[in-house]
């Protein structure tokens, strides 16, 4: 499959730029790799899109696969929307897609390997796939961050460390924003109950 437009310029700098790490080039020699690869793609995604499990190997394939799997964030990215409406709040569909090709290409590759080292334990603690896929994005995205905002270079321990903190750190993550969720809804309910009780009173009597 020659190269295509289906892999983002971003998750493509990306990948470039965890590939000349020296800390991410290790290779796990002794994991099942049948089984590590399993986490990139959904097999009816596969089946649905006609690709084979080995096609993954070519990035190209796996945008499309994981495009495939978020149909409202493609549906998004066609409308020309920055953002989108998701279950923690408002998210970024072109930056979430390019986490999940960045964590999709360390599985892929075993690099690090301490990433499928975490969503093999994720697993057998009962999360699904996609909710350890979004888990994995998270050390990513803040290697990224330090890298852009703060010129840091990429710390192998740290994103090691934030990998072990999973999912005590993702389920504190959880709890805030369900907080943070209801806490919105109170105002919004309350300042439409304001609204409301203004209205009526504005009514001639």
């Amino acid at each position: 499959m020659t190269r295509s437009r289906a892999t983002s310029p971003l998750a493509e700098f990306l990948t470039a730029a965890f590939d000349t790490i020296p800390g991410m080039s290790k290779r796990s020699r002794d994991r099942d790799e049948g089984d590590r690869r399993r986490f990139v793609a959904d097999p009816d995604a596969l089946a649905a899109l006609g690709f084979k499990l080995e096609q993954l190997s070519d990035p190209d394939v796996r945008s499309v696969v994981i495009r495939h799997e978020h149909p409202e964030f493609e549906e998004a990215l066609k409308e020309g929307r920055r953002e989108i409406e998701g279950s923690d709040g408002p998210m970024n569909p072109r930056l979430h897609l390019t986490m999940h090709e960045v964590v999709a290409t360390q599985l892929w590759d075993d690099s690090p390997p301490e990433v499928c080292d975490t969503a093999v334990r994720l697993r057998d603690a009962g999360y699904e796939r996609h909710e350890i896929l979004h888990m994995l994005a998270r050390p990513v995205s803040e290697q990224i961050w330090g890298a852009l905002h703060d010129e840091r270079p990429y710390d192998h321990q740290r994103h090691v460390a934030a990998l072990k903190a999973l999912p005590g750190a993702w389920e504190r993550e959880r709890t805030a924003r369900t907080a943070a969720r209801r806490h919105d809804d109170a105002r919004k309910q309350a300042r439409r109950a304001a609204r409301a009780a203004r209205q009526r009173n504005r009514r001639p009597s």
